[in-house]
Protein backbone atom coordinates (compact mmCIF):
# COMPACT_ATOMS: atom_id res chain seq x y z
CA UNK A 1 0.00 0.00 0.00
CA UNK A 2 1.45 3.30 -0.65
CA UNK A 3 1.22 6.06 1.55
CA UNK A 4 1.25 9.47 -0.39
CA UNK A 5 1.99 11.81 2.75
CA UNK A 6 5.39 10.02 2.80
CA UNK A 7 6.17 9.47 -1.04
CA UNK A 8 5.22 13.98 -1.09
CA UNK A 9 8.01 14.10 1.69
CA UNK A 10 10.66 12.11 -0.38
CA UNK A 11 10.21 13.79 -3.44
CA UNK A 12 10.29 16.87 -1.38
CA UNK A 13 13.52 16.29 0.23
CA UNK A 14 15.18 14.62 -2.84
CA UNK A 15 14.33 18.30 -4.39
CA UNK A 16 16.12 20.12 -1.61
CA UNK A 17 19.31 17.70 -1.66
CA UNK A 18 19.12 18.66 -5.55
CA UNK A 19 18.85 22.26 -5.42
CA UNK A 20 21.61 22.24 -2.57
CA UNK A 21 23.84 20.54 -4.94
CA UNK A 22 23.20 22.72 -7.58
CA UNK A 23 24.06 25.55 -5.17
CA UNK A 24 27.49 24.19 -3.75
CA UNK A 25 28.39 23.73 -7.60
CA UNK A 26 27.31 26.76 -9.20
CA UNK A 27 29.70 28.26 -6.06
CA UNK A 28 32.51 26.57 -6.51
CA UNK A 29 32.71 28.66 -9.99
CA UNK A 30 30.64 31.34 -10.83
CA UNK A 31 31.74 35.19 -10.39
CA UNK A 32 31.11 35.67 -6.43
CA UNK A 33 29.68 39.86 -6.91
CA UNK A 34 27.17 37.90 -9.92
CA UNK A 35 25.60 35.76 -7.25
CA UNK A 36 25.23 38.08 -4.33
CA UNK A 37 23.38 41.03 -6.62
CA UNK A 38 21.12 37.98 -8.42
CA UNK A 39 20.19 37.22 -4.91
CA UNK A 40 19.98 40.79 -4.16
CA UNK A 41 17.61 41.35 -7.26
CA UNK A 42 15.41 38.97 -6.58
CA UNK A 43 13.99 40.17 -3.20
CA UNK A 44 14.72 43.73 -3.36
CA UNK A 45 12.47 46.89 -3.60
CA UNK A 46 13.91 47.67 -6.73
CA UNK A 47 14.43 44.58 -8.46
CA UNK A 48 10.93 42.98 -7.57
CA UNK A 49 8.58 44.78 -10.16
CA UNK A 50 10.69 44.00 -12.73
CA UNK A 51 11.34 40.23 -11.81
CA UNK A 52 7.59 39.94 -10.55
CA UNK A 53 6.69 41.31 -14.05
CA UNK A 54 8.48 38.72 -16.19
CA UNK A 55 6.81 36.07 -13.95
CA UNK A 56 3.26 37.20 -14.78
CA UNK A 57 4.17 37.46 -18.60
CA UNK A 58 5.69 34.28 -18.61
CA UNK A 59 3.03 32.23 -19.85
CA UNK A 60 1.73 35.05 -22.46
CA UNK A 61 5.15 35.40 -24.13
CA UNK A 62 5.21 31.15 -24.49
CA UNK A 63 1.80 31.55 -25.91
CA UNK A 64 2.81 34.12 -28.23
CA UNK A 65 6.04 32.51 -29.71
CA UNK A 66 5.00 29.57 -30.05
CA UNK A 67 3.91 28.40 -33.36
CA UNK A 68 5.65 31.47 -35.14
CA UNK A 69 9.35 31.40 -33.33
CA UNK A 70 9.33 27.97 -31.66
CA UNK A 71 8.41 24.62 -33.10
CA UNK A 72 5.96 21.77 -31.16
CA UNK A 73 7.12 20.53 -27.75
CA UNK A 74 6.95 17.54 -28.91
CA UNK A 75 9.99 17.52 -31.68
CA UNK A 76 13.03 16.48 -30.40
CA UNK A 77 15.90 17.71 -31.03
CA UNK A 78 19.33 15.25 -32.18
CA UNK A 79 20.09 13.06 -30.03
CA UNK A 80 24.11 14.15 -29.77
CA UNK A 81 23.10 17.60 -29.14
CA UNK A 82 20.58 16.12 -26.30
CA UNK A 83 23.70 13.40 -25.24
CA UNK A 84 26.45 16.78 -25.07
CA UNK A 85 23.68 19.22 -22.84
CA UNK A 86 23.08 16.02 -20.79
CA UNK A 87 27.19 15.64 -20.35
CA UNK A 88 27.14 19.45 -19.33
CA UNK A 89 25.06 19.41 -16.84
CA UNK A 90 26.16 16.64 -15.17
CA UNK A 91 29.10 18.07 -15.41
CA UNK A 92 28.01 21.52 -13.89
CA UNK A 93 25.61 20.16 -11.62
CA UNK A 94 23.09 22.37 -13.06
CA UNK A 95 19.06 21.57 -13.40
CA UNK A 96 17.76 19.98 -16.55
CA UNK A 97 16.55 22.20 -18.66
CA UNK A 98 13.25 22.25 -20.98
CA UNK A 99 14.73 21.81 -24.61
CA UNK A 100 12.43 24.36 -26.92
CA UNK A 101 13.53 24.35 -30.99
CA UNK A 102 13.59 27.23 -33.01
CA UNK A 103 11.31 27.33 -36.41
CA UNK A 104 13.56 25.96 -39.08
CA UNK A 105 15.28 29.18 -41.53
CA UNK A 106 14.91 31.44 -38.24
CA UNK A 107 17.10 34.47 -39.20
CA UNK A 108 20.41 34.53 -36.73
CA UNK A 109 20.25 38.29 -36.61
CA UNK A 110 17.17 37.72 -34.28
CA UNK A 111 18.16 34.68 -32.27
CA UNK A 112 21.46 33.38 -31.26
CA UNK A 113 22.26 29.58 -31.12
CA UNK A 114 21.02 29.31 -27.95
CA UNK A 115 19.32 31.65 -25.97
CA UNK A 116 18.58 30.85 -21.94
CA UNK A 117 15.31 32.08 -21.00
CA UNK A 118 13.42 31.25 -16.71
CA UNK A 119 11.86 33.05 -14.26
CA UNK A 120 12.35 33.64 -10.68
CA UNK A 121 13.47 31.06 -8.19
CA UNK A 122 14.63 29.17 -10.81
CA UNK A 123 11.17 27.61 -11.31
CA UNK A 124 11.39 27.58 -14.95
CA UNK A 125 14.53 26.94 -17.33
CA UNK A 126 14.47 26.63 -21.06
CA UNK A 127 16.99 26.50 -23.64
CA UNK A 128 15.60 27.61 -26.75
CA UNK A 129 18.28 26.47 -29.72
CA UNK A 130 18.94 26.68 -33.12
CA UNK A 131 19.49 23.21 -33.66
CA UNK A 132 20.60 23.58 -37.43
CA UNK A 133 22.92 26.35 -36.43
CA UNK A 134 24.20 24.69 -33.57
CA UNK A 135 25.04 21.03 -34.88
CA UNK A 136 26.61 22.63 -37.92
CA UNK A 137 29.39 24.28 -35.58
CA UNK A 138 32.93 22.79 -34.54
CA UNK A 139 32.55 20.67 -31.59
CA UNK A 140 34.55 23.14 -29.29
CA UNK A 141 32.12 26.24 -30.18
CA UNK A 142 29.32 23.97 -29.06
CA UNK A 143 30.12 23.08 -25.98
CA UNK A 144 30.89 26.57 -24.95
CA UNK A 145 27.83 27.83 -26.01
CA UNK A 146 25.96 25.29 -24.38
CA UNK A 147 28.12 25.67 -21.07
CA UNK A 148 27.37 28.90 -20.85
CA UNK A 149 23.64 28.90 -21.19
CA UNK A 150 23.84 26.34 -19.01
CA UNK A 151 25.62 27.79 -16.68
CA UNK A 152 23.32 31.43 -17.13
CA UNK A 153 20.54 28.88 -15.92
CA UNK A 154 22.29 27.77 -12.97
CA UNK A 155 23.21 31.28 -12.09
CA UNK A 156 19.56 32.28 -12.27
CA UNK A 157 20.19 34.24 -15.00
CA UNK A 158 17.46 33.59 -17.49
CA UNK A 159 14.95 35.72 -16.00
CA UNK A 160 17.33 39.08 -17.04
CA UNK A 161 17.00 37.65 -20.63
CA UNK A 162 13.10 36.84 -20.52
CA UNK A 163 13.12 40.54 -19.64
CA UNK A 164 14.93 41.70 -22.39
CA UNK A 165 13.17 39.61 -24.46
CA UNK A 166 9.90 40.66 -23.50
CA UNK A 167 10.67 44.10 -23.74
CA UNK A 168 11.05 43.99 -27.29
CA UNK A 169 8.41 41.91 -28.14
CA UNK A 170 5.83 44.35 -26.46
CA UNK A 171 7.62 47.40 -27.56
CA UNK A 172 8.37 49.12 -24.90
CA UNK A 173 11.77 50.61 -24.69
CA UNK A 174 14.35 48.46 -24.53
CA UNK A 175 17.18 50.76 -23.67
CA UNK A 176 15.35 51.63 -20.27
CA UNK A 177 15.44 47.78 -19.30
CA UNK A 178 19.58 47.40 -20.69
CA UNK A 179 20.25 50.71 -18.42
CA UNK A 180 18.02 49.08 -15.17
CA UNK A 181 19.72 45.56 -15.77
CA UNK A 182 23.00 46.64 -16.82
CA UNK A 183 24.81 45.97 -13.82
CA UNK A 184 23.68 42.15 -13.55
CA UNK A 185 23.66 41.58 -16.96
CA UNK A 186 27.36 42.49 -17.43
CA UNK A 187 28.63 40.85 -14.44
CA UNK A 188 26.72 37.43 -14.98
CA UNK A 189 28.79 37.69 -18.33
CA UNK A 190 31.72 35.95 -16.60
CA UNK A 191 29.72 33.11 -14.73
CA UNK A 192 28.69 32.31 -17.88
CA UNK A 193 31.82 31.88 -19.66
CA UNK A 194 33.46 29.97 -16.95
CA UNK A 195 30.90 27.46 -17.85
CA UNK A 196 31.54 27.66 -20.95
CA UNK A 197 35.51 27.01 -20.07
CA UNK A 198 34.12 24.44 -17.77
CA UNK A 199 32.59 22.39 -20.94
CA UNK A 200 35.39 22.72 -23.10
CA UNK A 201 37.95 22.04 -20.26
CA UNK A 202 40.69 24.03 -22.46
CA UNK A 203 41.61 27.22 -22.68
CA UNK A 204 42.74 27.87 -26.05
CA UNK A 205 39.36 26.23 -27.39
CA UNK A 206 37.19 28.54 -25.39
CA UNK A 207 38.84 31.86 -26.37
CA UNK A 208 38.60 30.76 -29.80
CA UNK A 209 34.78 30.32 -29.68
CA UNK A 210 34.25 33.24 -27.20
CA UNK A 211 36.20 35.34 -30.49
CA UNK A 212 33.81 33.93 -32.71
CA UNK A 213 30.26 34.01 -30.93
CA UNK A 214 31.04 37.65 -28.81
CA UNK A 215 29.57 39.58 -31.01
CA UNK A 216 25.93 39.96 -30.28
CA UNK A 217 23.48 39.84 -33.70
CA UNK A 218 20.38 39.77 -31.75
CA UNK A 219 19.27 43.19 -30.95
CA UNK A 220 17.29 42.49 -27.68
CA UNK A 221 20.04 40.81 -26.34
CA UNK A 222 21.60 42.17 -23.07
CA UNK A 223 24.80 44.10 -23.63
CA UNK A 224 28.24 42.08 -22.90
CA UNK A 225 31.33 43.36 -21.65
CA UNK A 226 34.90 44.12 -23.88
CA UNK A 227 35.75 41.06 -25.12
CA UNK A 228 39.64 41.70 -23.89
CA UNK A 229 38.16 41.74 -20.51
CA UNK A 230 36.57 38.17 -20.70
CA UNK A 231 39.62 36.97 -22.06
CA UNK A 232 41.48 37.97 -19.14
CA UNK A 233 38.71 37.11 -16.87
CA UNK A 234 38.88 33.24 -18.62
CA UNK A 235 42.78 33.52 -18.48
CA UNK A 236 42.39 33.89 -14.85
CA UNK A 237 39.88 31.50 -14.13
CA UNK A 238 41.85 28.24 -16.14
CA UNK A 239 44.47 28.57 -13.58
CA UNK A 240 41.90 28.01 -10.19
CA UNK A 241 41.70 25.22 -8.22
CA UNK A 242 38.56 23.93 -9.44
CA UNK A 243 40.08 23.75 -13.31
CA UNK A 244 43.12 21.91 -12.23
CA UNK A 245 40.96 19.78 -10.10
CA UNK A 246 38.60 19.18 -13.17
CA UNK A 247 41.69 18.72 -15.59
CA UNK A 248 42.56 15.49 -13.60
CA UNK A 249 39.66 13.97 -13.45
CA UNK A 250 38.58 14.30 -16.92
CA UNK A 251 42.43 12.26 -17.92
CA UNK A 252 41.71 9.56 -15.03
CA UNK A 253 38.20 9.21 -16.76
CA UNK A 254 40.05 9.08 -20.42
CA UNK A 255 42.41 6.62 -18.72
CA UNK A 256 40.05 4.19 -17.44
CA UNK A 257 37.55 4.32 -20.54
CA UNK A 258 40.79 3.29 -22.36
CA UNK A 259 42.29 0.81 -19.93
CA UNK A 260 40.99 -2.53 -20.18
CA UNK A 261 38.90 -3.62 -17.14
CA UNK A 262 40.16 -5.81 -14.23
CA UNK A 263 38.29 -8.36 -15.45
CA UNK A 264 39.85 -8.53 -19.08
CA UNK A 265 43.35 -8.23 -17.34
CA UNK A 266 42.87 -10.89 -14.55
CA UNK A 267 41.31 -13.42 -17.32
CA UNK A 268 43.47 -16.39 -17.77
CA UNK A 269 44.59 -18.01 -21.23
CA UNK A 270 41.64 -20.65 -22.11
CA UNK A 271 43.35 -24.35 -22.02
CA UNK A 272 42.12 -27.17 -22.05
CA UNK A 273 39.39 -28.61 -19.93
CA UNK A 274 40.60 -30.06 -16.69
CA UNK A 275 39.79 -33.92 -15.68
CA UNK A 276 37.81 -34.31 -13.22
CA UNK A 277 40.12 -35.90 -10.98
CA UNK A 278 42.21 -32.41 -11.35
CA UNK A 279 39.03 -30.00 -10.74
CA UNK A 280 38.45 -32.34 -7.69
CA UNK A 281 42.03 -31.56 -6.44
CA UNK A 282 41.81 -27.78 -7.36
CA UNK A 283 38.73 -27.65 -5.51
CA UNK A 284 40.09 -29.55 -2.59
CA UNK A 285 42.86 -26.83 -2.01
CA UNK A 286 41.26 -23.40 -2.53
CA UNK A 287 39.05 -25.02 0.48
CA UNK A 288 41.66 -25.48 2.56
CA UNK A 289 43.29 -21.76 1.83
CA UNK A 290 43.38 -19.10 5.05
CA UNK A 291 39.74 -17.65 5.45
CA UNK A 292 41.77 -14.13 5.60
CA UNK A 293 42.83 -14.93 2.21
CA UNK A 294 40.99 -14.22 -0.95
CA UNK A 295 41.10 -17.51 -3.28
CA UNK A 296 41.47 -15.95 -6.22
CA UNK A 297 45.04 -14.40 -6.75
CA UNK A 298 43.88 -12.33 -9.98
CA UNK A 299 41.36 -10.52 -7.58
CA UNK A 300 44.00 -10.04 -4.75
CA UNK A 301 46.29 -8.72 -7.82
CA UNK A 302 43.50 -6.18 -8.76
CA UNK A 303 42.88 -5.29 -4.93
CA UNK A 304 46.73 -4.61 -4.82
CA UNK A 305 47.04 -2.37 -8.20
CA UNK A 306 43.95 -0.72 -6.47
CA UNK A 307 45.39 0.35 -3.33
CA UNK A 308 49.16 1.13 -4.95
CA UNK A 309 47.40 3.63 -7.50
CA UNK A 310 44.66 5.27 -4.65
CA UNK A 311 48.36 6.87 -3.09
CA UNK A 312 49.45 7.98 -6.47
CA UNK A 313 46.33 9.40 -7.47
CA UNK A 314 46.06 11.31 -4.64
CA UNK A 315 49.66 12.87 -5.07
CA UNK A 316 48.80 13.63 -8.49
CA UNK A 317 45.66 15.78 -7.07
CA UNK A 318 48.32 17.69 -4.52
CA UNK A 319 50.74 18.38 -7.51
CA UNK A 320 47.71 20.15 -9.32
CA UNK A 321 46.11 22.12 -6.59
CA UNK A 322 49.92 23.18 -5.37
CA UNK A 323 50.35 26.17 -7.65
CA UNK A 324 46.66 26.99 -8.57
CA UNK A 325 44.57 30.06 -7.28
CA UNK A 326 41.52 30.25 -5.27
CA UNK A 327 38.22 31.12 -6.62
CA UNK A 328 38.52 34.27 -4.44
CA UNK A 329 41.79 35.36 -5.83
CA UNK A 330 40.21 35.10 -9.22
CA UNK A 331 37.40 37.19 -8.23
CA UNK A 332 39.23 39.83 -6.86
CA UNK A 333 41.55 40.79 -10.01
CA UNK A 334 38.24 40.53 -11.72
CA UNK A 335 36.53 43.25 -9.29
CA UNK A 336 39.49 45.48 -9.19
CA UNK A 337 39.59 45.31 -13.25
CA UNK A 338 35.69 46.45 -13.22
CA UNK A 339 36.13 49.04 -10.80
CA UNK A 340 33.62 47.72 -8.42
CA UNK A 341 35.57 48.63 -5.03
Amino acid sequence: MVHVASDVTAFLHRREVLAYEQRVARSAYAYGVDLRRTAWLDGSTFGDPIMRGVDRNWNATIADLSGSILQDASRAAPLALMEEISRIVRLLRAPMPSLRLLVRGMAPHRWPHVTPLGTTKGAVHWLVVDAELLTALPAHERSFLLGRAIADLQCDHGQIYAAHLMSDRSDRDIGLVRLMLGPWSRVGTFSADRGGLIACADLGAAISALRVHAEIKPPWMPVRPALALREQALTDFDRSATMARLRVLLARHQLADQAPSVIERATPPKTAEPSPSAANREAAADSTAPADEAPDPYRREAASQRAATASIRDEEMERALAGAWSLARCDARLTRRLGLL
